[in-house]
């Protein structure tokens, strides 16, 4: 009998327990649903796009540089660099010790011819020291627009050389003959080095020390006649990756100077576009690459037709676009600038949407006309005039509950 007694006491226990647990899960959920904690976010300038996000395929003309040469090649050539028919592309050395001591001389030739361009600047300079801070403050901002565009060797340069004055104008000694010397010295070292033979290209264009294998995938001269079933089968290439490169080659050469993004989107999707018309373009994955493009066809697709290939045309290159082939790529039809808010911020109060802002404890509602929306946000027009409107820096509520204007939270 007090063992029967013993074993209901447990299961009453254990009844008791899971009773308990019930009532704690439904006091947690209440306590969630009638005391919501307030969220806010403060009202910023920020910019959004109606875009059409899709994958693209980059068209360029362009052929591959091969290298059938014996010993060790040297590209000529930066990535960027201009060839000419008949120039030369790369430099051929018997030996990996041969190119090294060349390249080391190339250097020391360049670093003299710097360092003399820069003393021959700093020679009876005179200057007040104004001048050169808002000489140095415009350089800086060339250097900053250089390193966005890839290509900040010069503006270095330029910036370094400006600084040296700084120098020389407050009175600091700055040697640049010792530097002079020590460079000669260098190319005294190598200076009978030269390549064996040199490998010339019958084309001009623009060089790129890589290739992929897919430079001939689509007929440059036919990029505006591809079709969607062609699009696609060469969009499964690439993500399959099968190219086969043979041999070796020394990069390439870009020679046109326009080139094509393919991109195959919902034909709703380009209702408001024309053929013809401008858009930017942005790489969804590196958005700090923005492509001016122009609507060459597909914009204008036949009644019925689900699918259409856009075919845009750009003339921007640099070493980012030259490596591309395929991308995912944003294509932005229109650009919306104003306030940036979660949908749920929204709200209509006597037939009128806007906001609710937290002013010192106190929740007020300020109006707000609608530039853009999609399902998790809306862009609210910015009128820095309108006193009613939203201001710089509000607290603009995003969560909370029983909102209504004059209401003081504390």
């Amino acid at each position: 009998m007090k063992k029967l007694f013993e074993n209901v006491n447990k299961s009453n226990m254990a009844i008791i327990a899971v009773l308990a647990l019930i009532v704690l899960i439904i006091a947690v959920e209440v306590y969630g649903v009638t005391h919501i904690q307030l969220k806010t976010q403060d009202a910023t300038v920020s910019t959004a796009y109606e875009k059409i996000t899709c994958d693209a395929i980059i068209v360029r003309d362009e052929q591959a540089v091969s290298n059938n040469a014996s010993g060790v090649t040297v590209s000529c050539l930066s990535n960027g660099g201009k060839a000419r028919v008949g120039g030369n592309v790369a430099m051929v050395f018997s030996d990996s010790a041969q190119a090294s001591d060349y390249a080391k001389l190339t250097e020391s030739k360049e670093q003299l011819e710097y360092y003399e361009n820069l003393q021959a600047q700093t020679v009876g300079v005179s200057a007040d020291l104004e001048t050169v801070k808002k000489d140095i403050e415009q350089k800086i901002i060339s250097y900053a627009d250089s390193i966005a565009d890839f290509d900040c060797a010069e503006t270095a340069d330029d910036l370094n050389s400006v600084l040296v004055r700084r120098q020389l104008v407050i009175g600091e000694s700055v040697d640049l003959q010792s530097h002079i010397s020590s460079i000669n010295d260098s190319i005294n070292q190598y200076g009978s080095v030269k390549p064996n033979s040199y490998i010339t290209t019958d084309v001009s264009g623009v060089f790129y020390n890589f290739t992929d294998g897919y430079e001939n995938l689509v007929d440059y001269k036919k990029a505006e006649e591809t079709t969607v079933d062609e699009f696609k089968n060469n969009l499964q290439i690439l993500k399959d990756n099968t190219s086969k490169q043979e041999g070796s080659n020394l990069g390439k050469l870009i020679t046109g100077y326009d080139w094509y993004i393919q991109a195959l989107v919902d034909s709703e999707s380009v209702q408001d576009m024309k053929n013809g018309s401008n858009v930017e373009v942005a790489l969804s994955d590196n958005q700090s690459v923005k492509l001016k493009a122009t609507i060459v066809t597909g914009a204008e697709p036949e009644p019925g037709q689900e699918e259409t290939l856009l075919v845009l045309r750009c003339n921007v290159m640099n070493d980012v676009v030259a490596k591309l082939r395929t991308a995912k790529i944003e294509i932005r039809r229109n650009t919306y600038e104003g306030i940036k808010v979660p949908a749920d911020a929204l709200h209509v109060v006597d037939g009128k949407k806007g906001v609710y802002v937290l002013i010192a404890s106190q929740v007020k509602f300020r109006e707000a006309e609608v530039i853009y929306s999609t399902d998790d946000y809306v862009m609210l027009k910015y009128e820095p005039d309108n006193e009613d409107a939203v201001h710089l820096y509000d607290k603009i509520i995003t969560q909370g509950k029983d909102l209504e204007n004059g209401k003081v939270y504390t």
